[in-house]
């Protein structure tokens, strides 16, 4: 019983505190309490009793927000925080960023709710006989998964060639990234990736990965990231002596929507760079263009560069690939 009245009790307060909100003040001395939608082009959005109110952010002289948002105060970059009303000196207290007038923040952005997932497929066939016998196949495929604060990435990729029965190609490689949004743009970043090449001796490469990157743009025309680290790689080989290094990974990609929905051009490309003095490096590119035609299947002409600074014995540093591949994006 005694738990029973302790839990009643503690219900009826909790019911009877009063709704949390934001709230907006005004010059002509308004006070308005509910949701604030966002802050942009000098324009306040506030949600009061299910309206969405345009107001001036001229004529506001303190805000209170109750939910964090991304805040952009002047030219620097926007970070998640929340805040009390300002102070009689139109001062707020951001956590990080200290008190700035409240004049000063340019931007609020809401933290983005739900996922976003976007990716394709695609595959190339070249099948000749006769004369001239040659089998090709290329299968790859991404995904992208966005989430408010998290970002997944995946990408795969399998080719196998024979001329006349014999092997002229054979590997495989899986990529995976997680990305942690500590601002809008600012992200810590693990990677890892994994290669299988026949033909470069490569029986599995693994690449391991931390660091920190940065969205430095991304509209609806073009998305542009970068980022940087250190990383462990470990090589092993079918006839070679094994071996492993640590190194620095730098990575970059880069899409344009040169006709939005209709013709895209890519680049990307991760590098490991020996830092414990062995010299080794590889890079591999990815480079080229995608074409819609229509019902989200897309024709991408592609163009990858593997290039390693020391290969297995007998091997070349360049590896060039062309393909063109049907596919689909959703």
């Amino acid at each position: 019983m005694i738990r029973l009245a302790t839990l009643v009790c503690a219900l009826t307060l909790v019911t009877a505190l009063p709704a949390r909100a934001d709230e907006v003040r005004l010059k002509n001395g308004d006070r308005l309490t509910g949701t604030t939608v966002s802050l942009t082009g000098g324009t306040l959005t506030f949600n009061a009793r299910g309206i969405d109110l345009k107001i001036p952010w001229a004529e506001v002289t303190s805000l209170s927000l109750d939910t964090g948002m991304f805040v952009t105060v002047g030219t620097a970059a926007p970070f998640f925080t929340a805040f009390d009303a300002a102070d009689a000196a139109g001062n707020v207290v951001l956590m990080p960023g200290g008190s700035v007038a409240l004049a000063d923040i340019v931007a609020l952005t809401p933290r983005q709710s739900a996922w976003a997932i976007n990716g394709g497929a695609g595959v190339g066939v070249v099948a000749s006989s006769g004369n001239t016998q040659v089998d090709t196949i290329r299968l790859s495929g991404d995904i992208v998964a966005k989430g408010a604060s998290d970002r997944y990435t995946a990408s795969a990729v399998q080719a196998r060639a024979d001329d006349h029965g014999v092997d002229t190609a054979r590997n495989w490689s899986v990529v995976g990234k997680y990305d942690r949004f500590l601002t809008s743009r600012l992200y810590a970043n693990a990677n890892a990736g994994f290669t299988n090449d026949v033909f470069r001796d490569i029986d599995l490469r693994r690449a391991l990965g931390v660091g920190l990157g940065y969205q430095v743009i991304n509209n609806a025309r073009t998305q542009l990231t970068a980022d940087g680290g250190v990383a462990w790689v470990n090589q092993n080989f079918k006839t070679n002596p094994d071996d492993s290094y640590t190194a620095g990974h730098e990575s970059v990609s880069v899409q344009v929507q040169v006709v939005p929905g209709r013709m895209q051009v890519f680049h990307m490309h991760d590098g490991y760079f020996d830092v414990s003095g062995s010299n080794k490096m590889f890079i591999r590119t990815q480079s080229g263009g995608r074409l819609g035609i229509g019902g989200g299947f897309v024709t991408t002409a592609q163009w990858d560069v593997d290039y390693d600074r020391k290969p297995a014995p007998g091997r070349r540093q360049i590896d060039l690939t062309f393909s063109l591949t049907l596919g689909y994006r959703f």
